[in-house]
């Protein structure tokens, strides 16, 4: 068939952590280019991409269900290629585009935790809605422009089997006539009917049904001949084997048979011929498909082949889709429908959208780019239906939105009882589990930072606003993100009469004396340098981690006696409260909030015991096995 399909990133090329690989491949290229001499070619075999790839191995960036069996110079092309989709590198001239630059620039300056005003996305996701627009791939050509006007011409949502569609929208002489066909429900039957080389295989097709000369070539693929094989035995020993017979348990078996060389017809084919798991209606589905004459039946077969053929490319298409998309932090996925956000909406539908798209790809990009659309006419008419009349009540109602989704997000799918389970899978480090639990797209780390954040929401009151107050980088279904460049893995919190530092950690051992033990006073010291004299005295902070190593309590303990100072004051002595994923769960389950267990953890903050791991032991986890005993 010669059904063109245009979508985002590449079937060999799936990935968790997308945000995070493009980030830090950005990074070994601009380490590799700088390394390399003037001789170096990055090309086929070439040692530049063998170094590439020595480069991804170290940094863990091939861990991918496709990568290939024996590693080679392929995986780092293919690895790497989405970069240069994207215009951020030129690996024949070995350099990092303007563009390349710009990302690594917003990197560098943790750019995710600035959020743009006019677009309210933050400024990573602006950086991606301008190298989406200049997306390039062979024989595809602003393919994200294309996109944005299917979802226009569907009022900015679409549902899943439209979104499912998206990658066929260049079969098409425009996108208009692409909607057209999708409202019409004929999108896939028009595509098969244009198609001369569907035409010319299927006429072939029913001239050998009916001599009984069947052949596999109509089904080949370019994976081989194993599939054409499977449906031709089906054709053959099943389908055409009940209408000769009238023998209902040709297709009983048929249904019953662990047979492999049904096997591949099974999972490709057969789910797309009923939608049920009840045997009594797979099989009164499979009797009404061999109804009809031979010549009607065979092109009901042939095409039933193709349109699944067609169906399974665009469901491996949209996951990329999805993820891609995703990165420009202006969609919103939900498993029956995908939508934008209402700013975007606004542009799309704006009389001058063109020229919105040109600033947008031609401003530098900051917290205040497109600022001045907040004084459009046709944007501020468009806001005052949303009492937006303000740029602050659109970060108002963009706030809002988000709290919705995460209490939907909290009650549905992170309810408390979650949490403790997700927590414990730390303790052992079942990272796929948790992947499962949470998201792909960031790392294990950050995970831990979410959920702890989540954690702290139940604990202070299932107060939402803990979550969004952490800086954590959220995608816009409020699931965290990972960048190459980490910020402080803390969270500050203010309350009335203090400031509560909350630092988290997944190192053990060795790792969390050299990463902790001088990061959290100093994070800590500085945050209480800032603070009035008369908070100071009552603000603290909490270091949780799945293992709390003895010396790291030691050295916690040891700052409440040490000064920190900077140029202008000083400190007399800092708290850190240590607690285990543990002992989170045991708060939780207690249902006690932190307006109660303030007080107690005052108490033992101000201990006389100044030997962290025994004070840890004796102290604090006494008082956490009274939660547990509902002693407290």
């Amino acid at each position: 068939m010669n059904i063109k399909y245009v979508y985002f990133g590449n079937t060999s090329n799936r990935v968790q952590n997308l945000l995070y690989n493009f980030e830090m491949q950005l990074m070994l290229f601009k380490n590799l280019f700088e390394n390399s001499s003037k001789d170096d070619t990055w090309s086929n075999g070439s040692w530049l991409q063998w170094r590439y790839l020595e480069l991804l191995e170290k940094h863990n960036l091939l861990n991918s269900k496709n990568k290939t069996a024996n590693l080679g110079t392929k995986d780092a092309r293919v690895k790497s290629a989405p970069l240069e989709n994207y215009g951020l590198i030129d690996r024949k001239e070995k350099l990092i585009t303007k563009e390349g630059y710009e990302l690594l620039e917003l990197i560098e300056k943790q750019s995710y935790k600035v959020i743009n005003d006019f677009l309210q996305i933050d400024l990573i996701s602006l950086f991606f809605i301008k190298a989406s627009f200049k997306f390039k791939k062979a024989d595809c050509d602003d393919l994200f422009l294309k996109y944005l006007s299917v979802f226009m011409e569907f009022n900015g949502k679409l549902d899943r089997d439209t979104f499912l569609l998206l990658p066929l929208v260049d079969n098409f002489d425009s996108v208009n006539d692409f909607c057209k066909s999708v409202k019409n429900n004929s999108l896939i039957e028009k595509l098969l009917d244009m198609d001369l080389a569907y035409k010319e295989n299927l006429e072939n097709f029913l001239m050998d049904l009916q001599s009984n000369t069947l052949k596999i070539d109509y089904f080949k693929t370019a994976k081989g001949d194993r599939i054409a094989i499977s449906i031709l035995k089906v054709i053959k020993e099943i389908f055409l084997k009940f209408r000769h017979t009238k023998d209902i348990n040709v297709l009983k078996n048929f249904l019953n048979s662990k047979d492999i060389i049904y096997r591949d017809f099974k999972e490709l084919y057969l789910k797309n011929l009923y939608h049920t798991n009840t045997k009594d209606k797979k099989l009164e589905a499979l009797i009404d498909f061999c109804n009809g004459d031979i010549l009607s039946f065979g092109e009901k077969f042939f095409r039933f082949i193709f349109t699944s053929r067609i169906k399974s490319n665009l469901s491996d298409y949209e996951d990329l889709n999805k993820r891609y998309l995703n990165l420009s932090g202006i969609f919103d996925f939900k498993n029956d429908e995908v939508s934008l956000n209402l700013i975007f909406k606004i542009i799309l539908r704006h009389k001058q959208r063109n020229n919105i798209i040109n600033d947008i790809l031609n401003s530098k990009i900051s917290q205040k780019t497109l600022f001045g659309y907040f004084d459009d006419t046709e944007i501020k008419e468009t806001l005052k239906q949303y009492n937006i009349l303000k740029p602050i009540d659109l970060k108002n109602y963009k706030y809002n939105l988000d709290k919705n989704k995460l209490e939907n997000l909290l009650n549905t799918h992170f309810t408390k009882d979650k949490v403790c389970q997700i927590l414990k899978l730390f303790n052992d480090r079942k990272d796929s589990e948790i992947i499962k639990f949470v998201t792909s797209e960031a790392t294990i780390p950050t995970i831990f930072e979410y959920i702890i954040a989540i954690a702290w929401c139940y604990i202070d009151g299932f107060n939402i606003d803990r979550i969004l107050e952490a800086g954590l980088s959220l995608d816009s279904n409020l699931l965290p993100k990972s960048h190459a460049v980490g910020g402080n893995a803390d969270f500050v919190y203010c309350y009335d009469n203090h400031t509560l530092m909350i630092e988290v950690t997944l190192t053990e051992k060795v790792n969390q004396r050299r990463a902790e033990m001088e990061s959290v006073s100093r994070h800590l010291g500085n945050i209480l340098l800032g603070l009035e004299t008369a908070k100071q005295g009552k603000s603290y902070g909490i270091f949780i981690a799945p293992y709390l190593d003895k010396n790291v309590l030691n050295d916690f303990r040891s700052r409440l006696k040490c000064y920190y100072e900077n140029d202008n004051s000083y400190i007399n002595g800092m708290k850190i409260l240590p607690l285990s994923t543990d002992d989170i769960i045991s708060i939780l389950s207690s249902n006690i909030s932190y307006d109660k267990l303030k007080d107690d953890f005052y108490t033992l903050l101000n201990s006389e015991n100044i030997w962290g791991s025994k004070w840890y032991k004796d102290e604090i986890q006494v008082y956490i096995n009274k939660l547990k005993n509902n002693n407290v």
